[in-house]
């Protein structure tokens, strides 16, 4: 199928040329290849059309399932095998009988301890994880355009914004996991589950998550947007290569580079002779540079009034204290023997405050440079 091999949306000319411009700029083969590839990659994601990438997210999200479920099922099938073949005592070929089975009333449900047991999991995971995918398919396309991938490549500024979005993603498909393991589970059991759910497994998951996702995401967003990501990193990558070959020469003089194989000199003159807008450019990109650097001093306080970032720290603090409050709350409720008092909801509301206010200053002093 062509959609399973690699349907080779990047022009193969611009990737070469994009390749061999980072190698006059002095980088090893090896990893002007390998530096080509990860900005193809970051390009893609930000060129993407929405609904593209939605889809690829989604699909990413939903494989992760059908793929843990069949890792699943070749363990359970593998340990099967040896159990059969080894018995009950531990040895292969000797098999004790087993001794007669009381009658049972017929099954209609699977197994619950064999794979197919998990398919109702798998069919509520697949579209949940799903969902997750197109979320944070938005969250990568907003932080490479933040980054400034589709005008730059040596001075990408990485932004810490995509973590709270990445945050705010998980929050709710955390919510909505919650509230369909407590209505399956049934009241009695439900709460129990879904706290181990929410303080547990969602950020575990989470963590397994973000750490799958971007090598399966840039493996199907090709496959589903048709969006040729060489054609517009070739020219960034030429002429930030050719001012990097200019600028050494100004302070080394052209004698160091007279003996190469290649005139990457001539090169340079050629790429940099291309610019409509010639030295206006390199004035253009300094004062960019500047602006950037100012604004990434101030970080997310740049530009903002004091009430807008009051605002935002009384939301952080007031959603941490919440949370940690229902937390703490409902761990009193089962470490404690007795039914928990009034004072133990001060406690907890007082706690949780202590937490929304130390996550605050966290936000304040590491995010936003305070």
């Amino acid at each position: 199928m062509s959609w399973i091999r690699d349907p080779q949306r990047d022009s193969r000319e611009d990737i070469r040329a994009a390749q061999q411009a980072l190698v006059y700029a002095g980088y090893p083969h090896g990893d002007a290849v390998a530096a080509v590839t990860t900005h193809l990659h970051r390009v893609r994601a930000a060129l993407a059309a929405p609904r593209h990438a939605a889809v690829a997210g989604f699909l990413t999200g939903a494989s992760m399932v059908f793929g843990a479920f069949l890792v699943l099922t070749l363990a359970l099938g593998g340990l099967g095998l040896v159990m059969g073949a080894t018995g009950d005592s531990g040895t292969p070929g000797q098999l004790v009988p087993a001794p007669p089975a009381a009658p049972s009333a017929p099954q209609a449900d699977p197994d619950p301890g064999s794979p197919l047991g998990v398919l109702p999991a798998v069919a509520v995971a697949a579209p949940v994880l799903g969902l997750a995918g197109a979320g944070m398919s938005r969250v990568t396309r907003n932080r490479w355009r933040r980054a400034g991938v589709l005008q730059t490549f040596g001075d990408l500024r990485q932004r810490r914004r995509y973590l709270l979005e990445t945050a705010v993603v998980w929050l709710a498909v955390a919510g909505l996991i919650v509230l369909i393991v407590w209505a399956m589970a049934g009241p009695e059991l439900g709460a129990t589950v879904a706290q181990m759910l929410a303080f547990f497994g969602v950020p575990v998951g989470a963590a397994a998550f973000a750490a799958w996702f971007p090598k399966l995401y840039a493996w199907i967003l090709p496959r589903v947007s048709p969006v040729d990501a060489a054609a517009a990193a070739r020219p960034i990558i030429e002429r930030e290569a050719a001012r990097q070959i200019k600028t050494e020469r100004d302070f080394y003089g052209a004698s160091g580079y007279d003996r190469t194989a290649y005139d990457r000199n001539r090169w340079a003159d050629e790429i940099l002779g291309t610019e409509s807008q010639g030295y206006f450019a390199e004035a253009q990109r300094r004062e960019d540079r500047a602006r950037d650097i100012a604004q990434r001093s101030g970080s997310y306080s740049y530009g903002l009034s004091v009430g807008r970032r009051l605002a935002r720290y009384a939301l952080i603090t007031g959603v941490a204290t919440l949370a940690m409050w229902f937390f703490i709350s409902r761990l009193l409720w089962i470490m404690l023997v007795d039914e928990p008092g009034p004072g133990a909801g001060v406690l907890a509301l007082f706690l949780g405050a202590v937490i929304g206010l130390g996550l605050t200053w966290l936000y304040a002093r590491y995010f936003e440079g305070l």
